[in-house]
């Protein structure tokens, strides 16, 4: 998730120390694990669970007497983020402490199988849409550089992420990039005909394929069109998208006419071509070794469907904010400030990591005191 995701609030500071957590002050330094590898040669696996491309590492606090027995917080790696965050209300849930949005706060002998962080500095942002989006719970998000100097691997095909001590050698233009940007995240030259562009390398846009400026300065095989919105943690950003009408490149790969979608933030490259690799990166020196998983084979991309439905967070389920034009929604009955509780027969926070869509979703929702069944067709938005 990229910079413009994360809203910037006031800190909220305390002189409390409670062994489990403690509030901190804007100027401390950033921590970093405590332990990991113990060669440069042994790569340790951190746990953990691969959902919908996105990587979820469970940090489990220490045990302290009179604190919940749970004490695990289910986190998103992501490469997109500049700050660790964490849901207030799962840090109440591992505490029996109040907090409130905005709080800083450190996490204290924190946990992620071969790693352990003294203190894990965070921010406090409230999670309960990505957790409605993704159908499970969403504790925290871990930061790029979360796991210190380590060289970070994303293994998507063994769905694991593995830590190494050591260096890349320098970029040589087929496996071994430099990920120089304006900041510390990684970012990637990537060609669209004649067009050079730099994208963050974002594998918390886990459902994105590339996301760029001025999509009508692209040649595509069609108009670009409307294609629905997208829920980041302070906002909905509408979006065009289109098919480009030939291959873009990044690094020495090309992608066969890949899905683009417009973006007024972050030009991003996300975790659907992502996942047709392993990763690699060295936060130290600025460079990521990228491996296919199929060498030589091409890289397509399937069409864009959706149920065309902006949906934005309530405190009972998601409400439907609009209703994309000329979608199949707009006949299907589903109404603007219907809020939805249930996709498919289940509970919002209590849905498989499948990828797969039905031709048409199950929506629940509550209008006017009244539970409504209604079925949204989804509707193909780019071939």
């Amino acid at each position: 998730m990229a910079r413009g995701d994360a809203v910037h609030l006031a800190a909220r500071f305390g002189a409390a120390f409670m062994g489990l957590v403690a509030a901190t002050s804007p100027t401390a330094l950033a921590g970093e694990p405590a332990s990991g590898p113990a060669t440069a040669s042994e790569s340790r696996v951190v746990p953990t669970e691969l959902c919908r491309n996105f990587f979820f590492v469970p940090v489990t606090l220490a045990d302290r007497e009179g604190y919940p027995q749970d004490r695990t917080l289910w986190f998103i790696y992501d490469t997109g983020n500049e700050a660790t965050v964490v849901d207030p209300d799962s840090l109440e849930r591992v505490s029996n402490r109040d907090f409130d949005r905005g709080d800083r706060v450190n996490l204290v002998e924190a946990t992620a199988g071969p790693v352990t962080w003294n203190r894990l500095p965070t921010r406090l942002r409230e999670l309960d849409h990505l957790a409605m989006a993704l159908g499970r719970p969403v504790d925290g998000i871990l930061h790029f550089d979360a796991f210190g100097d380590y060289l970070v691997t994303l293994d998507y095909a063994a769905g694991e992420i593995r830590l190494d001590e050591g260096r890349l050698p320098r970029p040589d233009g087929a496996m071994v990039f430099s990920t120089d940007g304006p900041d510390e995240r990684p970012w990637l030259d990537v060609t669209f005909g004649n067009n050079d562009r730099r994208l963050l390398v974002d594998n918390g846009a886990g459902g994105t394929v590339l996301k760029i400026h001025r999509l009508d300065r692209v040649d595509t095989l069609s108009p670009p069109v409307p294609a629905g919105a997208a829920l980041k943690i302070d906002r909905v950003e509408r979006s065009d998208a289109a098919r480009a009408a030939g291959k873009v490149r990044f690094a020495s790969f090309e992608l066969d006419q890949p899905i683009l979608e417009s973006t007024r933030g972050t030009q991003l490259l996300g975790g659907e071509v992502m996942r047709h690799f392993t990763w690699t990166f060295d936060g130290v020196t600025d460079r990521v070794r990228i491996t296919p998983l199929a060498p030589g084979s091409p890289i397509g991309f399937p069409p864009l469907d959706h149920h065309g439905l902006v949906l934005v967070p309530g405190d009972d389920g998601l409400r439907v904010h609009e209703i994309v034009a000329k979608s199949a929604a707009e006949g299907s009955g589903i109404r603007a400030g219907d809020v939805i509780t249930r996709i498919g027969g289940r509970d919002l926070l209590d849905r498989d990591c499948v990828t797969d869509l039905p031709d048409e979703a199950l929506f629940t929702v509550q209008r006017d005191g009244a539970s409504l069944d209604i079925v949204v067709p989804l509707t193909r938005f780019v071939e």
